[in-house]
């Protein structure tokens, strides 16, 4: 019995991340395709990615590079625990999360219209920067959205006493799965951010 139900557990996680994933994949080809729609020229598109790649190849420090993106990423898993916290502003998560997928979409298509063959040293910052904060936001994705079906189960029943348990339960496992994630995105960066500064040189 316990076995089945584990199963069953594992299968419906395998689901959501796949779902989660597809959509992000989507809202990422979103962003590539927005190029052509709206058609620029060369040099518009030049000059759209051009503070990415003169911050790189500037003289900011490794520290202050590392420390913005910090921020970054620490700011974007934040968003998603409090605005699923709240609840009525769930919706937002989905907005925020679609809206990263195709700022990535929209930088990378830019930096290979723009670029053209030197745009592999960008597009490999657009890796380094996302390739575990992502999976950590799509984690967290899949707490806040079992959390909304607990507490709406709750408000139903009018059980206060498991709302504020499932709050405080929600809030600490997203404050473990965020923490992760930055860290570990912020190691990535720290190994690789100097790397990055060589190849855009």
């Amino acid at each position: 019995m316990r076995k089945t139900y584990r199963k069953k557990s594992i299968e419906k996680i395998n689901n959501q991340i796949i779902i989660i994933g597809v959509v992000f994949i989507f809202a990422v080809a979103i962003g590539a395709y927005l190029n052509k729609i709206w058609t620029f020229s060369s040099s518009d598109i030049f000059n759209n990615i051009s503070p990415a790649v003169e911050y790189y190849s500037s003289d900011i420090t490794s520290k202050d590079a590392i420390i913005s993106n910090l921020k970054s990423d620490a700011g974007f898993m934040a968003a998603i625990s409090i605005f699923t916290l709240l609840v009525v502003t769930a919706p937002l998560v989905a907005i925020i999360f679609i809206l990263k997928g195709v700022s990535i979409g929209y930088t990378i298509n830019s930096c290979i219209l723009g670029l053209q063959f030197k745009s592999i040293k960008m597009i490999l910052i657009m890796l380094l920067k996302n390739i575990i904060i992502i999976p950590g936001a799509i984690i967290l994705i899949i707490i806040s959205l079992n959390y909304m079906r607990e507490i709406i189960s709750s408000l139903k029943k009018n059980n206060k006493e498991n709302i504020l348990f499932l709050g405080r339960r929600y809030l600490l496992n997203g404050a473990i799965v965020s923490a992760t994630a930055v860290v570990l995105q912020l190691l990535l960066n720290t190994v690789g951010i100097n790397i990055i500064k060589f190849l855009v040189r």
